[in-house]
């Protein structure tokens, strides 16, 4: 009976080995995968004098900021030096709406939420007033807004410049207070730490994204699948002047046109003309090297829309006022084309400052979309008109996961 060896293999030379990195490098992208836990640690802001510290738990270690979810309780410890002669130490959460409009000097500040919690109390809790007394608030998950219920709105700032204009704040804090009386008025004889900060309610898609649709190799547009929604429009097509053409576009999204903030959005655009006015288009399209269009008007962009409404005493039913601003862009290549036909494929990216979705608070509300044009350098006189394709969209904190689909 023969035995067999194994081969035998020469040195592994580790500089040929690739180095890697627990972070993505600019040329590279996160895909999607388990969650990595973060490192948890306290948050402390202290006073002046450094008597009175607002200690904060399970904070993400290194934040300058709490950050703090939906369905969730805000647990920290007010921890103080010399406690005698206190007459109460409490806490307290707020949060408020605040509209400010320039042109007609309206404000509106609404009440989000307010949640005092007293931890001691001279005369009621027995025994002298401890070093540290450790609270527990929860968050409200909505406010009411004129008999309206709304959801509580997350963290959120921005502001329309010019006349008219305005500006728009959620704001939340916490705040501890120890005082030596009972009552305490403009903070005379108590001590006071405030902190803001942000709320970010956590939401999941209930289904993930679909797997890229294929282009069809002898016919225009995709294979289209049940995941994918075609959204369509035309461009106009002026020559000739006695009997114009339109060119047929056709954007696919996934369909939910639910996703998260924090992943590409996938997308896929066919055109279908005819020989004469399909190669007029392709002038303002990227070419099938990715190339920039020769002549510099096609653009696809995640937008989103910000509206206020401010109530004043002289306009009970408000002014409304809105900002229309992109948040991502998008990118495509050329995946195919014959003669009176072609297909592109892209992806949108969201900013990474951005942080929250849409939301409606009543006197604001905020919404997002796919906006894809197509703008041609001379659109009364050129051979072609303009194309403007809008689809609402929703976008998430978190990605889908098997395991949690809704949170």
């Amino acid at each position: 009976m023969s035995t067999l060896s194994l081969p035998l293999y020469s040195d592994i030379d580790l500089s040929r080995v690739p180095a890697y990195s627990a972070e993505p490098q600019p040329c590279e992208r996160r895909l999607v995968g388990p969650a990595r836990q973060l490192a948890r640690a306290d948050f402390v802001k202290q006073s002046k004098s450094g008597g009175l510290s607002l200690r904060l738990r399970g904070q993400v270690d290194g934040d300058t900021i709490p950050v703090y979810s939906s369905q969730g309780s805000i647990e920290g410890i007010v921890e103080m030096v010399k406690p005698d002669g206190l007459a109460f130490v409490a806490v307290k959460i707020e949060g408020f709406l605040k509209l400010k409009e320039f042109a007609a000097g309206g404000t509106s500040t609404v009440k989000l939420c307010s949640e005092s919690v007293m931890l001691w109390r001279r005369g009621v809790d027995a025994g002298a007033c401890p070093l540290a007394l450790p609270f527990s608030v929860p968050l409200p998950t909505t406010f009411v807004n004129e008999g309206i219920s709304h959801p509580l709105p997350p963290t959120f700032a921005t502001h329309l410049k010019g006349m008219p204009g305005f500006n728009a704040n959620v704001d939340y804090n916490i705040t501890a207070i120890v005082s030596k009386t009972k009552i305490v008025v403009l903070g005379i004889g108590a001590t006071i730490v405030s902190t803001p900060f942000i709320y970010k309610p956590l939401t999941r898609p209930s289904i993930p994204l679909p797997p890229l649709l294929t282009p069809l190799s002898t016919a225009p547009g995709f294979r289209e699948t049940a995941e994918w929604r075609a959204h369509e429009s035309k461009i106009l097509m002026r020559s000739p002047a006695a009997n114009p053409e339109s060119v047929k576009c056709k954007l696919y999204v996934p369909k939910s046109q639910v996703i998260c903030l924090a992943l590409p959005i996938p997308f896929h655009i066919a055109f279908i003309g005819s020989a004469k006015s399909l190669p007029t288009l392709l002038l303002h399209m990227p070419s099938p090297t990715g190339d920039a269009p020769r002549m510099a008007s096609t653009s696809i962009q995640i937008a989103r829309q910000a509206t206020v409404n401010v109530k004043t005493e002289h306009l009970p039913e408000g002014t409304k006022m809105w900002r229309i601003f992109e948040i991502g862009k998008g990118v495509m290549h050329r995946t195919g084309h014959g003669a009176d036909w072609a297909t592109f494929s892209g992806e949108l990216n969201v900013n990474p400052g951005e942080m929250v979705g849409g939301f409606d608070a009543g006197c604001l509300w905020v919404k997002d979309c796919i906006l894809f044009t197509v703008t041609p350098t001379d659109m009364l006189k050129g051979p072609m008109g303009d194309m403007r394709l809008v689809i609402p969209i929703r976008l998430v904190t978190n990605p889908w996961t098997s395991e949690a689909p809704f949170e």
